[in-house]
C-alpha cells in the first residue's frame, strides 16, 4: 500500500484518520502543523534526502501555517509538486476554491465516514500510478 503523511493540528482526528488507513494497509507518518508537514516534506528547510510520501492530507484550519499554505508550498517546490495531496476541513464551502486554486487532487468534507476517507485516498493513488512504498 501507500506512505501517507497526515497533518491536522486536532488529534482526536489526527488518530482516527491514522487508524481508519492503517487498518487499510498504508504506513501513516502524522503530524500536528503545517510547520512540521512542511519540515516532514523537506521542503522548509530544504532537504533532498527525506523520503516523500505517496499523498499528503491536510486539514487547512491550522495553526501558524495552513493547509493552504503547505499545499501552495508543496505545488511549488520542485521535488514535491507531484505529490497528491487530499485536503480535509470543516469548511465545505472552501471545496471549489482549494481544488481549483491549488491543485489538489481531492477534498473530503469533515465528519467523514471511513470508507469515504480510504474511497478518497484510493481514488487519488490510482489517478497516480502506483505507491513508491509498499507496505511488507
Amino acid at each position: 500500500m501507500a506512505y501517507i503523511l497526515v497533518a491536522d493540528d486536532d488529534a482526536g482526528i489526527l488518530k482516527l484518520m491514522a487508524v481508519i488507513l492503517a487498518k487499510a494497509g498504508h504506513t501513516i507518518t502524522v503530524c500536528s502543523s503545517g510547520g512540521d508537514a512542511l519540515r516532514m516534506l523537506g521542503v522548509r528547510p530544504g532537504d533532498d534526502s527525506i523520503d516523500l510520501p505517496d499523498l499528503v492530507i491536510l486539514d487547512i484550519m491550522m495553526p501558524q501555517v495552513d493547509g493552504y499554505a503547505v499545499a501552495t508550498s508543496i505545488r511549488n517546490t520542485p521535488r514535491t509538486h507531484n505529490i497528491p495531496v487530499l485536503m480535509v476541513s470543516a469548511l465545505r464551502e472552501m471545496s471549489q476554491l482549494f481544488v481549483a486554486r491549488v491543485r489538489v487532487d481531492g477534498f473530503l468534507t469533515k465528519p467523514f465516514a471511513p470508507e469515504d476517507l480510504v474511497g478518497s485516498v484510493a481514488k487519488i493513488l490510482q489517478g497516480h500510478g502506483a505507491p513508491r512504498f509498499l507496505s511488507p
